[in-house]
């Protein structure tokens, strides 16, 4: 150690003499782990850049191993910034699938449980962490694309090596060689939060459980003078210890705190970012940390610089290369292997991935083809690697873990329509046939619901898919005038339906289907004209379906759009008509259950204003066309929520204030977080109804507003709303808590 305390004391002031080193002494980088903080390594970077001093090697942990890694390969701290901004890094740490990444038939059922429990053999399953990654490695294989080929991470354009940890042994595992995406993938797998990665037999997890300072690894590879970064902060008192991330790194120290008095002691410019304040998961604050980690860099560049200068003018070299990045073409693919399938087969597999031997792909083709595959939600975990044969030509080896077959999910849900909820759903894949799922959901409640769903895909690329459904609510259904309730039913409305739909990609489709109806109305005593009875029907029709949004809950950007148009026919009405206990013909009161043509639109538009704020656009559309009924198919208007039969929301009315044979509907609203996952959401909505010319007016106006206040959790969104509409005069108070069925 004083040896090299003094000959970094010589280099830095200019006086090391020629004969003391034949050969230019080697430059070790060293970066730790620490999660989000490991991001402020990133300013560290850019300072060597700047003084263009050359690293020779480097070693990393964890967050420094990604980074790390990066470098080694030939991008320059600038560029990884660009791509650190760019990454949501939320969704690369999240234990659920991006929406994103969800095919179009699956975005329904997607995230609308607060817990899901995977079952295998009629058991519970237990994985060993709750996060498999999948965006994470797909992220990193394309940004490690330039490098495919290579398996000795000595030949990157910097030689690299990270630190993982044997989790049934305890010992360190340095990873030199091999696949680089896997390899810092086990790096970084915290326990219990990731999973664990399996590499030659051994199932590895975080390397900074032992080494999370690699110093000693750079030492070893011959490094004569050592920078390390390190964003760790040693132990945590117990009021930092804030998430469980927090609390798994903190346990992860103790055996690494040996370790790192050594690491500290070999180091020679030691860097350490003042970090106080951010946790390991401080995803939310990715702009600041590496704003934190570039000041650093400045402070250290006058360092870095006289490093530099010295060593170039004690042994005269070309300088750094500006642009160290490999360049690499596409790649043929010579063959597809796959491994790890068990419950699905592989014709359904190689038909969702769409690639072909023979094919000349880009990393971006083979992430699309890939998350194609993935997006069916068979799948928790799909990995790939390529090995070359020479002349641009590689096989693309997959490796599979496939998601069990069987999930109980559950949620609880409360609505100023329908009360309190208890919903139950169990989903099953390959129900009864192969490449198929079917889903089973109950709200239990004063108003209960319950929905049936099979799908199976289809097709060569099984891109078409047939699907048969149930469905079945028990609701109030209320009946007002001038905005006042005058009358109270109970509306039972069942169907079973059939369908045929091909996906035209991960977030369009379109369709064709019949659904056969069954409606229930039943009245309490009242002294006004009562409909009474029932009917059913046979509703066929085409769809088109889009949804390109970005999440579940609050999106911040894309859109969604439900179109449906068809033909309402085979009635079969059996309903009585009574005033003052007297029935009335159905042809005194002009109804007729002839068939009719129907269309409905609903749209969805979510503009990024900000990176807190974002415009929302909605648009809702109904029109029955010959139709001369009342109430039973009429569309309802109100309600905060898109949530009963025929429901047109709008803000300002409670759920069917209004029924009618035709609206348009428009809302526009801002969606503001002013703290992380609290919003609050200002609307106006309007609308014109009766459009059909049936009443003396050609049409009514409506006008609304409404505030909500919200905060999205993992019990779901807990919304409160205070409206208005013109028309109604009252102010109206709404409440939406949980998930709803």
């Amino acid at each position: 150690m004083l040896r090299t305390f003094f000959l970094l004391l010589i280099i830095t002031s200019g006086l090391f003499p020629l004969q003391l080193q034949a050969q230019r002494p080697k430059v070790g980088l060293t970066l730790s782990g620490g999660g989000a903080k490991g991001l402020a390594h990133i300013g560290i970077l850019q300072a060597i850049d700047s003084a263009g001093l050359r690293v020779d090697l480097i070693t990393g942990t964890s967050m420094g191993s990604i980074v790390g890694s990066l470098y080694a390969i030939g991008y320059s701290g600038d560029s990884i910034e660009i791509m650190a901004r760019r990454l949501d890094w939320n969704s690369l740490f999240s234990n659920q699938p991006v929406m994103s990444d969800i095919s179009f038939e699956e975005r329904g059922e997607y995230n609308r449980y607060m817990i899901e429990i995977p079952f295998e053999y009629g058991r519970p399953k237990l994985t060993s962490g709750v996060i498999s990654g999948e965006q994470l490695w797909l992220e990193l294989a394309k940004m490690c694309w330039p490098v495919r080929d290579v398996k000795d991470f000595s030949q990157f354009n910097i030689p690299f090596k990270c630190i993982a940890t044997d989790v049934a042994t305890g010992d360190i595992v340095t990873l030199e060689k091999g696949e680089i995406v896997q390899s810092i993938r086990a790096s970084m797998a915290i326990p219990s939060v990731f999973t664990a990665v399996r590499i030659n037999g051994r199932k590895l997890v975080d390397g900074g459980v032992v080494r999370n300072f690699p110093t000693i690894t750079a030492k070893g590879m011959g490094a004569d003078i050592i920078i390390g970064s390190n964003v760790s902060g040693g132990l945590r008192t117990a009021e930092e210890l804030i998430t469980p991330i927090d609390i798994l790194y903190q346990l992860g120290f103790y055996k690494d705190a040996a370790d790192f008095v050594e690491a500290r002691k070999i180091t020679d410019v030691y860097i350490e970012p003042e970090l106080k304040g951010y946790s390991a998961a401080s995803f939310n604050s990715v702009d600041s940390i590496i704003e934190i980690g570039k000041r650093k860099g400045r402070e250290l560049y006058p360092v870095f610089k006289k490093m530099a200068d010295s060593l170039n003018a004690l042994y005269p070299e070309a300088p750094p290369e500006k642009n160290r990045l490999p360049r690499v073409p596409d790649i043929e693919v010579a063959d597809i292997r796959i491994t790890g399938l068990l419950h699905s087969d592989e014709k359904f597999f190689r038909g969702r991935l769409g690639l072909e031997p023979g094919g000349c792909y880009t990393p971006d083709k083979i992430r699309e083809a890939i998350l194609n595959v993935y997006g069916t939600r068979f799948y928790k975990q799909i990995t790939y690697n390529l090995r070359p044969h020479g002349y641009g030509r590689s096989d693309l080896e997959i490796q599979v873990e496939e998601n069990p077959l069987t999930y109980v999910k559950f949620a609880l849900h409360y609505n100023t329509f329908t009360s309190v909820s208890a919903i139950i759903n169990i989903t099953q894949r390959n129900f009864i046939v192969p490449n198929s799922r079917a889903l089973v959901s109950a709200a239990i409640s004063e108003n209960p619901r319950l929905r049936a769903e099979f799908f199976k895909y289809l097709g060569r690329k099984r891109n078409l898919g047939f699907g048969l459904g149930a469905y079945y609510e028990n609701n109030p259904f209320s009946f007002y005038s001038d905005y006042r309730k005058i009358q109270e039913y109970r509306s039972k409305y069942a169907n079973v339906s059939g369908h045929f739909q091909l996906m035209l990609n991960r977030v369009m489709a379109i369709g064709v289907g019949s659904r056969w109806e069954y409606m229930r109305l039943k009245p309490k005593i009242s002294p006004f004209v009562e409909m009474d009875g029932n009917t059913n029907q046979f509703n066929s029709f085409v769809y088109y379906g889009l949804n390109t949004l970005d999440r579940k809950l609050y999106p911040t950007r894309g859109a969604r759009i439900e179109m449906e148009a068809g033909m309402v026919h085979s009635q079969n009405p059996d309903i009585k008509v009574r005033k003052d206990g007297y029935e009335l013909p159905l042809d005194s009161m002009g109804f007729t259950f002839d068939h009719y043509q129907r269309v409905t639109l609903k749209m969805n538009y979510y503009f990024p204003m900000s990176r807190k704020s974002t415009l929302n656009l909605n648009a809702y559309a109904g029109y029955n066309f010959n139709y001369n009924q009342a109430i039973i198919n009429d569309f309802r208007i109100g309600g905060v929520t898109d949530f009963s039969r025929n429901q047109v929301p709008f803000v300002g009315l409670y759920d069917g204030e209004i029924n009618t044979p035709s609206v348009v509907s428009l809302q526009l609203g801002w969606q503001y977080e002013a703290l992380r996952n609290v919003y609050a959401i200002p609307r106006i909505s309007t609308a014109l109804y009766d459009l059909n010319g049936i009443s003396a007016t050609k049409y009514y106006y409506l006008t609304g507003y409404g505030l909500t206040l919200a905060y999205s959790s993992k019990l779901g969104p807990f919304e409160a709303t205070l409206m208005y509409s013109d028309q109604a005069q009252v102010l109206k108070a709404y409440v939406n808590l949980g998930f709803h069925f």
